[in-house]
């Protein structure tokens, strides 16, 4: 008899233990929905971003003229275009890290 009971305890706190491993590894049907959140909030907070940075690049004077690409991933600006100068290419991304948000800038601008 005290060996059922002791078998009873051991596979009940097997099936417990079993539920609780499932949550921290991340086989319960609610795991992830923190990761699939946070991934399409970034994407709102890229376009977001990129939105401001062609917006931060639209008021300069300097550089509003000229036809600038912008994109944005995971808050690293990517520019992509054609300026006048170097000084026109350092300015750019001076003004693109002031933007709150940006975390790198990837600075592919040419020089004409």
């Amino acid at each position: 008899m005290r060996r059922l009971g002791f078998a009873a305890a051991t596979v009940g706190a097997l099936v417990l233990l079993a539920g609780c491993v499932a949550a921290v590894i991340g086989s319960s049907p609610h795991s992830g929905t923190a990761t699939d959140t946070r991934a399409r909030s970034s994407a709102g907070t890229d376009a977001g971003l990129a939105a401001a940075v062609r917006s931060r690049i639209a008021a300069d004077a300097a550089l509003g003229a000229e036809a600038l690409e912008v994109s944005v991933q995971g808050g690293t600006v990517t520019l992509r275009g054609l300026v006048a100068s170097s000084a026109e290419r350092n300015s750019a991304e001076r003004l693109v890290r002031t933007v709150a948000g940006v975390t790198a800038v990837n600075n592919l601008l040419k020089v004409k």
